[in-house]
């Protein structure tokens, strides 16, 4: 395998088109031509890091924080982020990251955080812009219905809740006149055609809609094929911010503030709210959830589980009644590391993908 494949791989998993604007997604630093035998998953990258990496015989370093964010007017070793760059490429180890894309992703940091405190067929906290919905639609013979399903899935289209390839096809007529230069894959340049079609369509998130036409049209016989694509103005957002749900079994928030500590693995947590309130519902966000406060009090939760809550976010959830668990950024984000690994592992066999242990204190030091 390649560190494009490998990233090709990490783009199925968290599409870039999902990640914010103000992100940096994707191959950041390295040769996509490299071959990539070993692959290492960690929480974020520093030079300490990338050395452990290199010891191992990594090519590719695959982080959740972006090693380089702000754009970089000059690469310099006397400053942070250049002597990072400059000891990735001295060490032949090439840099992705998957952000935000993967915070909204199915399956990515806020479902594995869900899990983790056991909620029931979790939901998007807060919609995202991600979340908008549309409808592609393609027209194509019926022998080649396998390869545009295929197409369609592999680019993220016909997923509904917790279903996936869900497509709608009907039967129809085709008609064209291939004028000249045209490359007809059925009858002649010239003459009135008549063709049996099928009507192919599925939902596909708006973020992720050029990129499944594309695949349409390069999986599709035709040299100039029909695809739709239509806005959905009450479409279900398969894609979001933070997750909500059901507890599996209710309990007092002192308890589940405990459980949280275990699953998390972490001494401390910082909570606003009474622990004897009994929680039925809970939210959580990984990373920086303050601002979403509103969110899960609209959600009806007892409890929301994040990070990085300021003190104003604190007694906006205080006044709410909202019990709010700030385990910190890097604990609410860190158990994505194994699970973003394993995932990796399925689809490169051709590469050993392991997880680097993430801290879950992340830089901070409790004294």
């Amino acid at each position: 395998m390649t560190v494009a494949d490998v990233v090709a791989a990490l783009h199925r998993i968290a599409p870039p088109e999902l990640a914010e604007e103000w992100d940096n997604v994707g191959l950041l630093l390295g040769d996509p031509t490299r071959p990539c035998e070993r692959v290492v998953v960690a929480l974020e990258v520093d030079r300490a890091m990338l050395r452990r990496a290199a010891r191992a015989g990594a090519q590719l370093v695959v982080s959740h924080h972006p090693p380089i964010f702000e754009p970089l007017s000059r690469v310099r070793a006397d400053e942070p982020a250049g002597a990072l760059a400059l000891e990735a490429a001295r060490l032949g180890v090439a840099l992705a990251a998957a952000h935000t894309n993967l915070d909204v992703a199915p399956g990515g940091v806020n479902d594995v955080l869900a899990e983790r405190l056991g909620l029931r067929a979790p939901e998007p906290l807060a919609p995202a812009a991600a979340g908008a919905q549309a409808k592609l639609v393609v027209f194509a013979p019926p022998d080649h219905l396998a390869a545009l399903l295929a197409a369609l899935d592999e680019a993220g289209a016909g997923r509904i809740g917790r279903y996936r390839q869900c497509t709608f096809r009907a039967a129809g007529v085709g008609t064209f006149r291939g004028l000249e230069g045209a490359r007809p894959a059925v009858g002649r340049v010239g003459r009135r055609e008549e063709v049996r079609e099928l009507r192919l369509e599925a939902v596909v998130p708006m973020a992720l809609a050029a990129r499944a036409a594309a695949a349409v049209r390069a999986a599709h016989p035709y040299d100039e094929p029909a695809v739709d694509i239509y806005p959905l103005e009450r479409a279900r957002p398969e894609l979001g911010l933070g997750r909500c749900g059901a507890l599996a079994t209710p309990m007092g928030a002192g308890r589940l503030v405990a459980r949280i500590k275990r699953r998390l693995r972490v001494d401390h947590v910082r909570v606003v709210g009474s622990v004897r309130r009994r929680v039925e519902r809970a939210a959580v966000l990984g990373g920086a959830g303050g601002g979403h406060v509103a969110d899960a009090v609209r959600a009806g939760c007892q409890l929301f589980l994040t990070g990085d809550v300021s003190h104003h976010q604190a007694l906006e959830a205080d006044a709410a009644g909202l019990v709010v668990v700030d385990a910190g950024h890097a604990a609410t984000e860190a158990p994505v590391i194994p699970v973003l690994a394993r995932r990796l592992r399925r689809r490169c066999p051709g590469a050993h993908v392991s997880a680097l242990s993430a801290g879950a204190r992340g830089p901070f030091r409790f004294l």
